[in-house]
């Protein structure tokens, strides 16, 4: 071990970087239990983020150093390979290309994130540094939360009610926010070593080390601000528009209940010059990402929601319009493994089935985003239920090809889409071309996600209203 102590102003240093640290892994964790990953959509989140990973680097890198320092090489080895792990899921959070990859290996990804982080609580109790009482506290409080949260979350791919799923979820997000004990444990172990140095050397502090302890505070103190704001005003209760108070009043609001107490919201529009001696089409209406909630009413104003209420679209192709609302931390197509309503989304078409004159020949699904996920993932579940199916940036599983060769489907991408891969579409229609189908696919070359204008020209009412199921 080396005899030469380190200084005092070391010590304050590693003490007001650990403790900014604690702070701003409080904030994060706070705002994940108050707005789950939605936090990602903020505009303040990317520099937020930033202010995050340069906090974590330079905390770090005097941990490091402090363990080299001591000998404890084990343990410092172990610290840069767990702070490795955590650097490359930070830059696949921030770039939103690397994202999707992130997505699509999101098992992977943490299953590296616990294994290094069990790694990093075992050097701290089974190596030298464990003669610190407090380093091993924070070592033995780390392996525990780490191995409870692998625990959790191979847990949360093993259910399939969604409403487990998210009981699962918000479990593991308060498991994460008392894990920051292990970061105070520490703490206090530097805070007790800087108590036992004599003050030795009254020269000024550091030029650099100064500067990065105020650009840390500043940022927390106004970059903070502005995040805790944002998640705090997106916590609050949706607040609808004019003009979706005007839509509101337009279609009906409707919730369904199933025998163990799970609801999915819902709007329902009916035709123009409704007449219940007639039989009509279904048009169920996925919306995107950014319309969750439980007001009921937000997806009214996310497309295609918006196009399929036109009075012209009503007039030229009367249907019931069926408006699921996705609540947050839950999907359409449970993609990923996530959670997902799909199971009562059918069985409310099958309820409306039971006392709507529905023409069971003609159901219809489309979606965008994650509506268009849902879209594939409706008819790969339930093929003999629609009629045409249009998803729009979305994707499935090419395994159901098959199960889609007699499913009109006519799909939209953007090449350039940095949000859904256009690859998934691509699949999706090359699956079922091997499989014998003949699937409509239309592709901008030049457009990234946001292509719903110009789907919306393309004539899909028309083809979707030829088609009937035999």
């Amino acid at each position: 071990m080396n005899s030469t102590p380190l200084s005092k102003d070391f010590y304050s240093f590693i003490i007001f970087f650990s403790s900014i640290l604690i702070v701003v892994s409080a904030i994060q964790s706070v705002a994940l239990l108050v707005i789950g990953s939605a936090m990602m959509s903020l505009e303040s989140f990317n520099s937020w983020f930033w202010l995050v990973l340069g906090v974590f680097v330079v905390t770090n890198g005097a941990m490091v150093r402090y363990l080299l320092h001591r000998q404890y090489r084990l343990a410092a080895i172990a610290c840069v390979v767990s702070c490795m792990a955590v650097l490359f899921h930070y830059l696949l959070i921030l770039n939103r290309e690397f994202r999707v990859f992130y997505q699509e290996h999101y098992r992977e990804v943490a299953s590296i994130l616990f294994g290094t982080a069990v790694l990093w609580g075992l050097s701290l109790v089974f190596t030298k540094a464990g003669e610190n009482r407090w380093l091993r506290l924070g070592g033995i409080l780390t392996v525990f939360f780490s191995l409870l949260l692998t625990f959790l979350f191979f847990l949360y791919f093993q259910v399939s009610e969604g409403s487990t799923k998210l009981l699962i979820d918000k479990l593991s997000r308060w498991v994460s926010f008392f894990e920051l004990t292990a970061a105070f444990c520490i703490v206090i172990h530097f805070y007790r070593e800087d108590e036992r140095l004599e003050v030795t050397d009254k020269r000024p502090a550091k030029t650099i080390p100064a500067l990065l302890k105020l650009a840390a505070f500043l940022g927390l103190l106004f970059l903070g601000f502005n995040f805790s704001v944002e998640v705090w005003r997106y916590s609050m209760p949706y607040k609808p528009s004019t003009t979706e108070l005007h839509r509101s009043k337009l279609v009906e609001a409707h919730h369904f209940i199933d025998k163990s107490g799970d609801s999915l919201g819902y709007r329902l529009l009916k035709p123009l010059d409704y007449d219940s001696t007639k039989r009509y089409p279904l048009i169920v209406c996925l919306h995107h990402g950014g319309a969750h909630g439980k007001d009921n009413i937000r997806q009214l104003s996310a497309d295609p929601a918006p196009f399929l209420m036109e009075q012209g679209n009503r007039t030229r192709y009367p249907a019931f319009i069926f408006m699921p609302q996705c609540p947050q931390g839950m999907g359409f197509s449970g993609a990923y493994g996530n959670a997902s309503v799909d199971s009562l989304v059918f069985r409310t078409i099958r309820e409306l089935q039971g006392h709507l004159p529905i023409d069971p020949k003609r159901i219809y699904v489309l979606g965008v985003s994650g509506g268009g996920y849902g879209s594939w993932h409706f008819i790969s579940a339930h093929p003999e239920m629609f009629a045409a199916a249009v998803p729009i940036c979305g994707g499935g599983e090419p395994k159901y090809g098959p199960k889609l060769v007699n499913v009109p489907v006519w799909a939209f991408h953007g090449a350039r889409d940095k949000l859904a891969p256009v690859e998934h579409s691509r699949e999706m229609i090359a699956a079922i071309r091997k499989a014998g189908g003949h699937p409509k696919y239309t592709e901008y070359e030049f457009a990234g996600h946001g292509i719903w204008d110009n789907v919306s020209k393309e004539g899909i009412m028309e083809w979707m209203f030829a088609q009937h199921k035999e």
